[in-house]
């Protein structure tokens, strides 16, 4: 479900709260359409008759559209269906489907969302798996294949998404030696490939791909029971590097949080670029146009102030050069404590100048310029619990730390 927390705030105020327009004019619209992902209980007076919202659309001076219902009982049908033939283990007595959460979520052009379904320490792995929800809040197919975290939606609606296998240990890598995970299973990422109606079509190893290339030495000291923590899969778009470069429009980026870099393949799984730099257990790598990719970076932004001080960063890196500008935060002191260790999430407006920036600790997301940092909205992922015997009346508006905003189609 994802940690949450009470804030002092009037109930009647949640809605008013969640999203605010902050741009030096002052007031003005948003300009393009943003979706809040929830879960459990989230934005219950939205989505009445549900277990809360799976996400609310929020248009215009900030005021909530549409609404996507969050439905156990069919999310219970899913998770139920036999697996595809992925070990796990699970907490006995807990069922799966009380502790599971929307941890990505992706809009296909049709308005209907790809959902990435993690349920914590109560199963092994925690990553559930992969489905595709229709506005009615059902699941038009769901894979439990233990899919994780930020996948790609793309042209004929087929999707690209970090998957695994498990494999005991010790296990050998040619020219590396041997991992070792005492008696634990190792995750291996890999990049699945699903057609529209779910079906797997083709799966990328990204252990063979750094194999069968010149960063293969990358591998040499890494955490042998995650080697490459794959949190983000996306794609090189049309105004990349052209026909000249090896990079080509279509190429997938893939960050690994192991590693602190991010790599780019072709389809074909062959490692064409590996990018690292001041940035660490980055998330959300985004192609923006050129040689540019924007990075959330987790844990980069250290200052004088020392570890107690650091912040997580929107980063410009230049693929080619290496040069990195901050887009956000400009001023560190001012977004002080705007920081997360894991999740983190970027989604870029279609025109390709603004951002969105989710900080999934703190519940709180941003929408920055990227020319000029400023900063012209704020969503704060507030929800009013009153009606749930399980929250005092003292306690009526928590805010959510697995928040998490993108651009709508």
């Amino acid at each position: 479900l994802g940690s949450l927390t009470s804030v002092a705030v009037p109930p009647d105020s949640v809605e008013a709260r969640r999203v605010r327009l902050v741009g030096k004019k002052g007031g003005g619209d948003l300009q393009d359409p943003v979706v809040m992902v929830g879960g459990w209980w989230a934005f219950s007076e939205r989505c009445p008759g549900a277990d809360g919202c799976l996400a609310v659309e929020y248009a215009g001076r900030g005021r909530p559209r549409r609404a996507w219902p969050w439905l156990a009982d069919e999310l219970h049908a899913a998770l139920s269906a036999p697996s595809l033939d992925f070990a796990v283990e699970k907490t006995p007595g807990v069922a799966t489907v009380a502790f599971s959460r929307p941890a990505y979520v992706v809009p296909y052009p049709n308005g209907d969302l790809l959902v990435v379904i993690n349920v914590g320490r109560h199963r092994f792995p925690s990553n559930v798996g992969v489905g595709r929800f229709g506005p009615d809040g059902r699941p038009r197919w769901f894979r439990r294949d233990a899919s994780h975290h930020e996948a790609h939606v793309g042209v004929g609606d087929t999707v690209w998404v970090a998957g695994m296998t498990l494999e005991e240990t010790p296990f050998r890598i040619p020219g590396i030696g041997y991992w070792n995970c005492e008696g634990a299973p190792m995750l291996l990422d890999r990049v699945n490939v699903l057609d529209g109606s779910g079906r797997l079509v083709d799966s990328v190893s990204v252990l063979d791909a750094f194999l069968a290339s010149e960063r293969a030495t990358a591998l040499m000291n890494v955490n042998e029971c995650d080697p490459f923590h794959l949190n983000s899969v996306s794609m090189v778009g049309e105004d990349g590097l052209g026909p000249d470069d090896e990079i080509r429009p279509g190429d997938l980026v893939l960050s690994s949080r192991t590693l602190h870099a991010f790599v780019v393949l072709d389809r074909g799984g062959a490692l064409k670029r590996y990018v690292t730099g001041t940035f660490r257990r980055q998330h959300s790598v985004k192609h923006l146009r050129g040689t540019e990719f924007l990075v959330f970076d987790n844990q980069g932004g250290y200052d004088p102030g020392g570890l107690a001080s650091w912040h997580s960063r929107v980063l410009l890196v230049d693929a080619d050069s290496g040069a990195e500008t901050v887009v956000f935060p400009k001023d560190p002191e001012r977004w002080r404590g705007w920081r997360t260790d894991w999740g983190g999430h970027l989604s870029i407006s279609p025109d390709r100048t603004r951002v969105v920036a989710s900080f999934s600790a703190i519940g709180k997301a941003v929408e920055v310029r990227i020319s000029d940092g400023e900063v012209l909205a704020e969503f704060d992922f507030l929800h009013d619990m009153r009606g749930l015997d399980r929250f005092p009346a003292d306690s009526a508006v928590v805010r959510f730390s697995n928040g998490l905003a993108f651009y709508a189609r």
